[in-house]
Formats: structure tokens, sequence, C-alpha cells
């Protein structure tokens, strides 16, 4: 059988897990299908994809309810031959699901967060979950990223046979040498043996920063004096400056002396492997994050919440610490249980390092993508 012919749809205006999963996903060995992407917004994404020459086109669309992208991805499906058309956010769901219906392509729908628990707007939570449910049954499988987002999936109401748990996965990065650290911090101004903890997201309310801030402001580490790096891009919505507001926290906080804020950075990799610890303080909303495999595959220890996906990921004392979402004492108190014995700090990073070794590589995502596109040929194929 040839390979797959796949479409995939994603949003691509942050740099985000979902972009960096597609990226993973189509520059690993295991993968077999031919793969063109439609993108609804201009950015990093784009450029990365045009760099690995896979054939990209962008979906304009005046708004989140502009069906008229549908017609786009139909006409970009057919002159891309697709067999499939594989959908990565609600909003690219949406058109896909109805293009597809138009044109009989079979859909598979990527499942990285809960979309009923995706924002902190309640009303637009329950209004896009609702969407999105209601035109699931457009969806022919559903990859879920984590145990968890698969029973989230079927709590809402989609069969279990039509679901597939494929985890997310990352390349194994070498383990960052002093050099490395060294060089990090020479560049943030800092001396080379200065503690250093981080946070690598797309910064949006459910991550939690503030409450990392509040961390901070406590004191964390044998010196209390341990230097914060935020790393990537705040959220953006009309009416809010959603980075103002952190770097206005930490000022207030009187943090601004020890805090860098670095915006969007095209070397995330690099600055995370020179960290001491990496934090993810999420409130919620999280499938498996790939800042956590990315982080724990440099041997970088983690400190988390248990929320839905990372809980299958982080053992909390072996690999990295778990701690209640929305809790500043309780995060500073397990930041300084990373960082006050060095010798515990090396075996959390080796031990968080065998982990994503053992489960979480990018050729094991990719595997498991492509068998969920042999299964949906193979039902075509039936008469």
């Amino acid at each position: 059988m040839s390979a797959p012919r796949v479409l995939h749809l994603i949003n691509g205006e942050y740099f985000g897990g979902s972009a960096r999963v597609l990226l993973n996903y189509l520059a690993a060995s295991a993968r077999q299908a031919d793969v063109a992407v439609g993108v609804f917004f201009r950015g990093e994404l784009e450029r990365r994809l045009e760099a690995m020459e896979v054939p990209v086109a962008q979906i304009a669309m005046r708004g989140r309810m502009d069906l008229s992208a549908a017609r786009q991805v139909v006409r970009l499906a057919r002159r891309h031959r697709a067999d499939i058309v594989h959908t990565h956010q609600v909003r690219n769901t949406l058109v896909g699901r109805v293009a597809a219906r138009v044109d009989g392509r079979p859909v598979v729908t990527h499942l990285h967060s809960p979309a009923f628990r995706e924002s902190t707007s309640g009303m637009r939570n329950r209004l896009t979950g609702g969407i999105d449910r209601a035109l699931a049954g457009w969806t022919r499988r559903f990859i879920a990223v984590s145990d968890s987002l698969a029973r989230e999936a079927v709590r809402v109401g989609i069969r279990s046979e039509r679901i597939r748990v494929v985890p997310n996965g990352v390349p194994l990065p070498p383990i960052a040498d002093a050099t490395v650290r060294e060089d990090v911090r020479a560049e943030l101004g800092l001396a080379p043996d200065a503690e250093l903890v981080g946070m690598v997201a797309n910064f949006r309310p459910r991550k939690g920063t503030e409450v990392l801030i509040e961390a901070m402001a406590l004191g964390v580490g044998p010196t209390t004096a341990a230097h914060l790096l935020l790393v990537g891009e705040p959220f953006r919505e009309p009416g809010r400056d959603y980075g103002r507001e952190l770097a206005a926290l930490v000022a207030t906080r009187n943090l601004s002396p020890r805090t860098t804020m670095t915006g969007f950075r095209s070397d995330p990799e690099r600055l995370m492997a020179a960290l001491d610890v990496l934090v993810l303080p999420s409130l919620f909303g999280e499938g498996l994050p790939m800042v956590l495999l990315e982080a724990m595959g440099a041997g970088v220890p983690v400190v988390s919440t248990p929320v839905e996906g990372i809980v299958e990921l982080v053992r909390d004392g072996e690999t990295g610490r778990l701690v209640a979402p929305d809790d500043p004492a309780a995060l500073g108190q397990a930041i300084a249980w990373v960082l006050e014995d060095p010798v515990r700090r090396r075996a959390l990073g080796a031990a968080a390092r065998e982990t994503i070794i053992a489960g979480y590589t990018d050729e094991r995502m990719a595997t498991g993508i492509e068998a969920v596109y042999a299964e949906l040929r193979a039902m075509a194929d039936r008469p």
C-alpha cells in the first residue's frame, strides 16, 4: 500500500505544544505519510514548515465561526489528494470537519488539551466545548496525548472505541554540559553558579505563572536569590496585555532585578538545558505538556502540578515534584527541595531522562500516529 496522503490543519498563531508535536512527527524517521499543512495564522510554525520543505498554505478566516474557510480546506485537500484530514485545535477542527463532511474524507482529531477547559472563561469553554462535542461524530478517530485526555473524551460522550492514545514524543536532546550553563548565565548577566529557575510556555492565565512569581517572592533555594527566567510569548486577546500584567506583578513583588522575561525565543531548548529546575505550575487544561518532555529529556528536573496527563509523566520525588495548583508556598517549597541538594537534583534529572527514553520519543509517537492512519485506510478498503 502506498503512503497515506494527509492534510494537517493547525492554528499556528503561537509556537506551542501542538506545533512542536507536529514538527516532531514530521521530522521522525518513522513518519511515512505524505503531509501538507494548512495554517490559520502566519508565524514561526509556517517558517519552520517551509524550512523543512513541507507544503504549507494559509487558511484565511475572518472569525472563529467563519465557515467559508471550509471551502479553502476542501480545495487544499483536493490539491494534495488527501486521504485523511488531521486537525489539532477546536477552531481548525470545526473547519476541517465541515470540509471533510462535504468532501467525504475521514477526519483524525488530535486531543492536545480538554476543549471544555481551554481557557479561564467559563462561557467560552462552554461554547467551544459544546460545539466541539456536537460535531464529534464527524471525526472518525481521536488521538489523545494521554490516558487522562482519553478518559475526558469518554466523559463528554465520545465512544472509547474511536479513541487511540498516542503520547507526545520528543527527539532526545544531549544532556547540557557546564559550558551551556555558563554561557546562558553569562548572556543573562548572572554569576556562573547562579541558581536558575525557569518556565518555558506560551504564557496564558491557565499556566499559573502568577503562582510561580508569588512563590519566587516568598524565596526559594538555599540563598533565596534564585533568578527567574520566563521564556515564551504572552497570551494575546483584544483589550488585554497579559505580558504587561505579568511584568507588573514581577515589579510589585520586587523581583525585577532577578527576573528575565525573554519573549519568544527560537532556541528555548538551549535556555531550558541551562536551568537548575523547570517549573510548570498549570492550574488546569494540560494534556501532556511538551515542555516537560523536553526538559526531562535534557536531564532537567521539573516541578509541576498533578493536572490531567502530567501525573502520567512526572513521578513525585523520583523524576521531579508535584504540588497542588494555585499554592505559592507549596510551589516554593518544592522548588527549594530540588535546589538545595545538587546530588538529588542530578538524580532527579537522570531519572527524568530515562523516563523519556523509555516511553516518550518522537519515533514512538510517529509510529502511533501512522498506526491510526493505517487503521483508517484499512476501514476505507473494506467492501
